[in-house]
């Protein structure tokens, strides 16, 4: 496990930095975080409000006002707060200071020391399910919403479909919106490996109809692929471009039909490409999926995590 702090400011100032006792917590530590402000402004600060940030959440644990802080002046001041019992990945305690400049004017200075907690697999918890066409996959369930899969695996089309998958069986209606953040792909050196969504009438058995993919890939881009005539492989492709991590992945089914769209920010959609899966049929399977495509790199795996996983209505 490894610490870091990042400290954002203006080139005017001021200094804005957090420690935590202990230095690098654990998950379920109570830690006592704590500020440390210097006014090195050459003006004072006026009407400044800081606000310290607990890991993972969205509202600070304590809002303090310091009033007017004059030129050279320090403040320190520290909260209490816990450490998910559950949490892994990079995990920060944030402090954020608003301030005006001149009575006219706002700025703000915001430093994080952020964690790093190891992922390990620790299986997943209901409604979720796990299942595996390659033998080395192992899975991991972690807060706040994250879901991890380690898989090796030869490949995902071409007649292979080996792979690691987490899903929530009969969550796919004949329409719905399946949406994820795949929030690292690391690992393998792997350049093939892929991480998505995924839908079938079962993913166990994606020979039972309606099998649709929807990959980013280490560094090969996007890859939409569907089955096209019912026998559990993916033939028919749609993608490419450059690679980007996070990626948000959604796949929107509407019966037969299956189009999938692609983002960096979770806002500008774009679509990757459509597709008719005919033997999709009622409701099915979605899931997250990854892959290490290791056919020509032998014995490679990778570590896929996926945030805000969610299957809904269109």
């Amino acid at each position: 496990m490894t610490g870091r702090d990042e400290t954002r400011f203006d080139t005017l100032g001021p200094t804005l930095t957090v420690t935590t006792v202990p230095a690098d917590p654990a998950g379920g530590d109570t830690v006592t975080a704590t500020a440390h402000l210097t006014n090195d402004c050459p003006f004072p600060l006026r009407d400044a409000v800081l606000h310290l940030i607990g890991p993972g959440a969205t509202t600070a644990a304590r809002t303090l006002p310091l009033g007017n802080l004059r030129r050279g002046a320090k403040v320190t001041r520290s909260w209490r707060t816990a450490m998910p019992a559950d949490v892994a990945g990079d995990v920060s305690f944030t402090a954020h200071l608003v301030f005006d400049v001149d009575g006219h004017s706002s700025d703000c200075a915001r430093s994080a020391r952020t964690v790093s907690v190891p992922y390990e697999p620790n299986g997943v918890r209901e409604p979720y399910t796990t299942f595996a066409t390659t033998g080395d996959a192992t899975f991991g369930q972690y807060a706040p919403g994250q879901l991890v899969i380690w898989a090796g695996g030869r490949d995902l089309s071409g007649g292979t479909d080996e792979k690691g998958v987490i899903y929530l069986p009969g969550a796919a209606a004949e329409s719905c919106v399946v949406q994820v953040r795949t929030a690292g792909l690391t690992g393998s050196d792997n350049p093939s490996a892929k991480s998505g969504i995924a839908i079938a009438g079962d993913l166990t058995a994606p020979g039972k109809g309606g099998y649709a993919v929807l990959t980013m890939s280490a560094r090969y881009g996007l890859e939409f692929m569907t089955d096209s005539d019912g026998d559990g492989h993916l033939d028919t492709w749609a993608g490419g471009g450059g690679s980007y991590h996070p990626a948000w992945l959604r796949l929107v089914r509407s019966g037969t039909t299956c189009t999938a769209y692609a983002t960096g920010n979770g806002l500008a959609w774009e679509r990757v490409g459509t597709a008719t899966v005919p033997s999709a049929s009622g409701a099915g399977d979605a899931g997250v999926i990854a892959s290490a495509v290791n056919a020509n790199y032998p014995g490679t795996t990778v570590r896929a995590v996926f945030d805000h996983f969610s299957v809904e209505a269109p």
